[in-house]
Formats: structure tokens, C-alpha cells, sequence
């Protein structure tokens, strides 16, 4: 449990230095703003995908954190982002609010996602439904960074759909073999 507040307290507080080196490098204006969203944003979805790629990897490496102290990470992270979002298109917008109708129902679909998948991180084990919608919300969000990874229009960024793909496989790693005490006996 006291790692899982680690983990929260490094979403915080690093995507809040995220925040204040870009406008402290680009200033605090529609730039600083940008780069700030945008990073913030990148910084929240190592979160993801370490909190994704978990139940594998927790399964090799027994003292990897909680797969849901991550995803509550990522959470955290994302809602610094979109504390950026706001920020970005009200104060630093060219006009009173610059968000068309299309961007607001992105941001309320990606906030319900990201909700959603920190309400139903903790395990519940007598309720099935918890669960399901846990693993359904991941896999939503996967899919929306593989599709927007694979189309990016900054080529570099395209590479991100190699540790999204990873995160996703090493999710579902088998669990690893112990060799038996007699099999290490005849050796």
C-alpha cells in the first residue's frame, strides 16, 4: 500500500515539474500551454502502459508494484493533463473558449475513459462487473493510442506504437514455470 502512494506521488508531482519547465522553457503563454498539454499527457501514458503491461509482468517479477496503484498513477497523471486542456483553451485561447463541438466530446469521452478505469482499478472480488469494465476501459484506451500512434503526424512519434504493442503483449505473459525441487536434485 505505501508503494502505491509512492507511485501517486510521483504522478503528481513529476507531471507537475512536466508543467512548470515547459512554461518555464517556453513561457507562460498559448506555446508554453501546448507544450505543456502535450507533455503532460506523454508523461501520464508511461503510467498506462507500465500499469497495463502489469499482470504480466507481475507474474515473472514478484515485486513488481500493483497493476492498479499504476493505472490509479496514470490517473493522477492525466488529470494534470487535463488541468493543462482547460488551461489551454480558456486562458490561453485566442478567443473566450476555443473548443469545437467535436473536441469537447473527445475530452468528456477521454475524461469518462480515465475515470472510469481509476474507479474500477481495485480489485472487487465478489463483483464480476468491476472487473469486466476495468479490462474493457484498458483495452479502450490501447486501442486509442495504438490508432492515434500509428497515424501520428509526427513521424518520430510513430516508434510509441512499439511500447504501446509491448505493453500489451507483456500483459499477457504465461506465468512463469517453477522448476520442481527433484528436477533441480538429478541436475
Amino acid at each position: 500500500m505505501a508503494l502505491n502512494r509512492w507511485l501517486l506521488l510521483a504522478a503528481i508531482i513529476g507531471n507537475c515539474l512536466v508543467v512548470g519547465l515547459s512554461f518555464a522553457v517556453f513561457g507562460w503563454n498559448a506555446e508554453g500551454a501546448g507544450v505543456a498539454t502535450r507533455s503532460t499527457a506523454r508523461f501520464a501514458i508511461a503510467f498506462f502502459l507500465v500499469g497495463l503491461a502489469a499482470p504480466g509482468l507481475k507474474r515473472w517479477i514478484r515485486w513488481f508494484p500493483d497493476p492498479f496503484g499504476l493505472i490509479q498513477a496514470f490517473v493522477a497523471a492525466q488529470m494534470i493533463h487535463f488541468a493543462c486542456v482547460a488551461l489551454l483553451h480558456t486562458l490561453f485561447a485566442p478567443e473566450r473558449f476555443h473548443l469545437s463541438l467535436g473536441e469537447i466530446v473527445i475530452t468528456v469521452i477521454g475524461f469518462s475513459l480515465v475515470m472510469a478505469a481509476g474507479a474500477t482499478a481495485v480489485p472487487r472480488p465478489g463483483l464480476r462487473f468491476y472487473g469486466f469494465a476495468h479490462v474493457l476501459t484498458l483495452y479502450i484506451i490501447f486501442l486509442i493510442l495504438a490508432a492515434d500512434y500509428r497515424e501520428h503526424p509526427v513521424k518520430i512519434l510513430r516508434l510509441m506504437l512499439i511500447p504501446v504493442l509491448l505493453a500489451m503483449l507483456l500483459r499477457h505473459l504465461p506465468r512463469r514455470r517453477e522448476r520442481s525441487l527433484g528436477a533441480n536434485a538429478s541436475s
